[in-house]
């Protein structure tokens, strides 16, 4: 059952953004007043239920789409069912026919970029101009993904990190604007509500990229075809042409210098001390037991943040502590992720990228919040001082583990290869 979903996850995503189009243009259509009128603010104090809640991210979804289509909702909305539907006609041509690939390349190649600009825009309601840092991160992001096989696959962790290098300054500076601004012109509210609609957006951009770049490799774009024969191109056998990437990127191998420089300092520590690591000692120890040591301090704050909600003078009004809860449950399931990659580097030798953009990711997180709680005059901190300061110190040398980390391939023609 797993491997046939496998095998059929170009259909299920094209159904998937199909359904997403159809639910946002019968919204569309069934608040257009809304979305035609000014902004309607919300209000946390008449948040009392459930349904309230509810209702207050949708007037946040409205706000956001009166940016965009606000003098045509009806004419917007059609065209949103319009192309849900052509989704779906999208999905069945995939399912049954081969015929179509190529303009469906760029079609879902444009859609994924479409998509991450409008998201973009939207976003610019709460980050301001500082939203199109991820616009740019993202553009980079997607060159990577459709020039991936131009590039040297042994440059494959310089490759990530210039990325994550990116999306990394987008993330800090969006957050600094956002904070500047929270409980003066933008509430704990209004960020939860955009967030959580970007978020699927931003996830439907990417789920169109996975598309796009897998009927690109699947026909041989951009490369000369190995054969003449159609059926040999064709995605259903996923046959194609390697090429020779070992003299590309070549200014983009820096983690030499970085294992050079680590080697020194590791070698300069030895002879001061006047000892060596035994032999039986890895690495992916240090990593478990710090990351080990991340998750329980998290887990503290979290299950701290998570008992306000069980007594009973809580209220859904308090969106502070709501948007406190959701974002330490993210950080919560970041560590769960880090230690769940760790055990998977140390035991099986792979998801060593993976286990790097988590550890990224949740040291950035983590960061951010202490640089919010020393800066910004906000009440919104994820943790409380003195354990914000301990897991950016517990967190940090497991991020320059993973950056000093060697990564060295058994066989390039590995999906994930081995550390």
């Amino acid at each position: 059952m797993l491997t046939k979903l496998k095998n059929s996850t170009e259909v299920i995503i094209s159904i998937l953004l199909g359904l997403f189009f159809i639910i946002l243009g019968l919204f569309i259509l069934f608040n257009t007043n809304a979305i035609r009128n000014e902004e309607i603010p919300v209000s946390e104090d008449k948040i009392d239920t459930i349904l309230d809640l509810i209702n207050a991210f949708f007037v946040e979804v409205s706000n956001m789409l009166s940016m965009m289509i606000g003098g045509f909702p009806i004419v917007g909305g059609i065209l949103m069912l319009l192309f849900g539907l052509g989704m779906f006609k999208i999905a069945s041509w995939i399912r049954t026919t081969t015929k179509y690939d190529v303009p469906l390349t760029f079609f879902f190649l444009g859609l994924s970029l479409v998509l991450f600009i409008v998201t973009t825009i939207l976003m610019t309601s709460v980050y301001g101009n500082w939203a199109f840092l991820f616009l740019f991160a993202f553009i980079i992001h997607w060159l990577y993904s459709i020039f991936k096989e131009y590039l040297n696959d042994k440059h494959r962790k310089e490759h990530y990190m210039i990325i994550l290098f990116f999306y990394g300054l987008a993330y800090f500076f969006t957050q600094n604007s956002v904070y500047s601004s929270i409980e003066r012109t933008i509430t704990p509210t209004d960020v939860l509500s955009v967030n959580l609609f970007l978020a699927i957006v931003w996830i439907s951009s990417y789920m169109s990229l996975w598309v796009g770049v897998f009927l690109l490799k699947a026909n041989n774009l951009l490369k000369k075809p190995v054969t003449d024969d159609g059926e040999v191109l064709s995605r259903l056998n996923k046959k194609r042409k390697t090429i020779d990437t070992s003299k590309l990127d070549k200014y983009l191998g820096f983690s030499e210098k970085l294992y050079n420089f680590r080697n020194k300092v590791i070698d300069k520590v030895k002879n001061f001390f006047e000892i060596d690591l035994p032999s039986w000692f890895k690495v992916s120890y240090l990593e478990l037991i710090l990351g080990i040591l991340a998750l329980f301090f998290i887990f503290l704050e979290f299950n701290n943040r998570n008992g306000v909600f069980v007594e009973g003078y809580f209220k859904l009004s308090d969106m502070q502590t709501i948007y406190e809860w959701v974002n330490l449950f993210i950080a919560l399931l970041l560590a769960v992720l880090y230690i769940y990659f760790t055990v998977m580097v140390l035991f099986r030798k792979t998801h060593y990228h993976r286990q790097m953009i988590i550890i990224f990711a949740l040291w950035l997180y983590v960061t951010v919040s202490l640089y919010i709680t020393l800066f910004k005059d906000v009440e919104l901190s994820l943790f409380i001082l003195p354990f914000n300061i301990f897991l950016v110190g517990v967190l940090t040398p497991l991020l320059l583990i993973s950056i000093f980390k060697e990564f060295k391939g058994a066989n390039r023609n590995e999906k994930d290869r081995k550390v």
